[in-house]
């Protein structure tokens, strides 16, 4: 076909979509314009990625004296250098990867999750075993967000690059550092910068005694207006309750004696682990991949991938606990029966959610990405007969708890997926 033709229809495509009245659309249409768009402008992606690469092997750029296909797109369109050189760099990448390659064409994989293979594929100890986890890459890039593909990325990364990930560890744990300065103010700046396992340790107890201080807001704040009572009527910012959180840590510690040592939960496969305790260098067994957990898995509940000899020194610290999972990934139930979920009834509902999502504990809730200030509560309430164990468990933050007690409702297939239906029954926008 002329191009001339092709790209004329194009922009007589983006016209007719210009000229559409959005004021007109209902909420549920405007929703899946928004979807059914994406899904074009990733095809559309996909065919500027495959003319860079064929500008790169053709090396028509040399007809206006430019060095390369990258230098000729950064200048023909303008962009960041980084971005043309993506964009290359992307084409080279697919030509190894023809299934990945064919999803983008089809809109079916987001741009920037096809970036990250890319960018995975500079690593020269690894480029060679991608076509051989290619099948999975692709099934992940089809049903992950940007954030938990990238995070499981990293995390196949590492298990396969050994020698990297060893190495990397050691220089970011050599690196940590940690101060308390008085400013001009007569204030105090608290700064510090820690390894992989130190760091989740430090996060994980963070994150506790956080959530915490936001409960005592919203306590203090339900006393005051009830059930009306929202985000903006918080006595303190997030910031303020970060700051606060900090100073009840060190309260804490300057009243215990000896050093105390936070428990972590880690998640790692027991070839992993076997492999980090013996150190036996076997080959990387690259097709086995964890989708969501998997055969190969090696980071903590918040998703923070670890190396394999952090593991194994947390294990004979005692800041190890194993983790026993059914065949579907579900934690299964700890401790009695109980009114709420606290203890090892919460911990394992977490557990449950972070085997689930590659970026870790996070809220339920389609479209909803909140790590922080998570609550966990029954997916038919109790007040209704709701048990209190795994499989009633849902893990939400607490803007959308509130929504599930006005109409919406979640459910779980048997796979650990989740559905969230609106007030009137139907589901809520798939992503594209």
């Amino acid at each position: 076909m002329d191009p001339g033709v092709a790209l004329s229809a194009l922009a007589r495509a983006v016209d007719l979509l210009a000229a559409v009245d959005l004021d007109a659309l209902d909420a549920c249409s405007e929703m899946g314009l928004v979807r059914d768009l994406e899904v074009l402008r990733r095809r559309l992606d996909a065919t500027t990625d495959q003319l860079a690469g064929h500008l790169d092997r053709s090396q028509a750029y040399v007809v206006d004296g430019l060095a390369s296909a990258a230098v000729a797109v950064r200048h023909l369109g303008r962009l960041p250098h980084a971005e043309a050189r993506a964009r290359v760099q992307c084409a080279r990448v697919l030509r190894d990867l023809p299934a990945l390659a064919a999803a983008y064409r089809a809109g079916d994989v987001p741009t920037a999750h096809v970036r990250a293979v890319a960018r995975v594929a500079r690593n020269p100890r690894v480029v060679d075993l991608l076509p051989l986890v290619e099948d999975v890459i692709v099934e992940m890039a089809r049903s992950e967000g940007h954030d938990g593909f990238c995070r499981w990325l990293r995390e196949w990364e590492r298990l396969v690059d050994v020698d990297g990930t060893e190495q990397d560890a050691e220089t970011t744990h050599a690196r940590r550092n940690g101060s308390v300065v008085e400013n001009f103010d007569g204030g105090f700046t608290l700064t510090g910068g820690f390894g992989n396992l130190q760091g989740a340790a430090i996060a994980e107890t963070f994150e506790r005694f956080a959530r915490a201080e936001l409960l005592a807001d919203w306590a203090e704040a339900r006393a005051r207006l009830g059930d009306a009572a929202t985000d903006a009527d918080l006595a303190r910012t997030a910031a303020q309750r970060g700051a606060d959180a900090l100073a009840a840590i060190f309260a804490r510690a300057a009243s215990t004696v000896g050093r105390a040592v936070p428990l972590v939960n880690i998640i790692v496969d027991l070839h992993t682990l076997e492999t980090a305790l013996t150190g036996t260098d076997e080959p990387a067994e690259a097709p086995q991949v964890p989708r969501a957990t998997g055969p190969r898995v090696c980071r903590t509940v918040s998703g923070v991938p670890l190396a394999p000899s952090d593991v194994v020194a947390a294990a004979l610290a005692g800041q190890v606990r194993r983790v026993v999972i059914d065949a579907d990934s579900n934690v299964i139930d700890l401790g009695r029966r109980r009114r709420f979920f606290t203890g090892s009834a919460r911990e394992a509902a977490e557990l449950t959610n972070t085997l689930a999502h590659p970026d870790g504990l996070r809220c339920i809730w389609n479209g909803c990405h909140r790590q922080r200030g998570l609550q966990i509560d029954h997916t038919v309430d109790a007040s209704r007969g709701g048990p209190t164990d795994q499989a009633n468990a849902a893990v939400l933050c607490d803007t959308h708890n509130r929504l599930k007690n006005h109409g919406w409702h979640p459910t779980r297939a048997p796979d650990g997926t989740w559905t969230i239906h609106r007030p009137d029954g139907t589901p809520t926008t798939p992503p594209a």
